[in-house]
């Protein structure tokens, strides 16, 4: 057991991510009892940075929970890449050093409530204002600010998972999106988080797309031609370009794609 308070009663245990990872989780909050039950969250979105992402590469992660991106970026970048996450939440920021400490993650720089069930579920706008939990005061940046202070000569790839204040994310990061041509986005597009912010995800959509984006679903099967989202979420990959992507694709799974956006391929169930 690890360590908890009555503010964040965390009972962690040790679990393996697919590439082979120790991460430690939480086997009550939905997304440990994922990892535990499939070495991973969101298998969709992990199988697509498992191929996409490639030595060297710079990658931003913005909202990184106890680490599970964060800990996969660090094993495809490699020695010569380096991955920058955000947790604000401060008792999943204790887990997400844990982990990566674990796992001798040293190309990895980590910055710094909801209910146990969902702590991924932390924002800056509560689901309920009538309960809204416990509050704790934390340091914000934009993306641009950061990236300035660090020098990062290049950003790959920035996701960003932070139950609906994703418009804000990009908003602060125009410079980066502007200097970085083939950057890749993975965004959540969730249509009742990004109302708490009096948004929408038609919105965050038409965002992207001026920014000259085009937008790609990830499914279980892998890339799919964007679909307008529903009340389900989903997490969407932005690429200016279509050939940034196709690395995350193998034969079978880049012709679907392609006859999908042409028209050509029924939609996937």
């Amino acid at each position: 057991m690890f360590p908890t308070s009555r503010a964040f009663p965390w009972r962690g245990r040790i679990a393996r991510l697919r590439n082979g990872l120790p991460i430690e989780v939480d086997g009550r909050d939905m997304i440990g009892r994922e990892i535990l039950r499939q070495g991973c969250w969101e298998w969709g979105t992990f199988r697509f940075l498992e191929e996409w992402l490639a030595p060297g590469m710079t990658v931003i992660d913005a909202g990184a929970h106890i680490g599970q991106y964060a800990l996969l970026a660090s094993t495809r970048v490699g020695s010569r890449g380096q991955v920058h996450c955000f947790e604000p939440h401060p008792g999943l920021y204790r887990v997400l050093r844990r982990n990566l400490r674990r796992a001798r993650c040293t190309n990895v720089a980590a910055r710094f409530l909801e209910s146990i069930d969902n702590v991924g579920g932390a924002s800056f706008r509560p689901r309920d204002a009538a309960r809204p939990g416990p509050r704790v005061r934390v340091k914000a940046t934009t993306l641009d600010a950061y990236v300035a202070a660090k020098h990062l000569r290049r950003v790959d790839l920035v996701k960003i998972d932070v139950e609906g204040a994703e418009l804000e994310v990009l908003e602060g990061a125009a410079r980066t999106l502007d200097a970085n041509a083939d950057v890749v986005l993975i965004v959540e597009f969730l249509r009742e988080n990004a109302q708490r912010f009096g948004r929408s995800v038609e919105e965050l959509e038409t965002h992207l797309k001026s920014l000259g984006f085009r937008l790609f679903s990830i499914t279980v099967g892998g890339l799919d031609a964007y679909a307008p989202v529903t009340e389900l979420g989903v997490n969407v990959v932005a690429a200016r370009s279509f050939d940034t992507v196709l690395p995350a694709l193998r034969g079978p799974a880049a012709a679907h794609l392609l006859m999908r956006l042409a028209g050509i391929a029924p939609a996937s169930s």
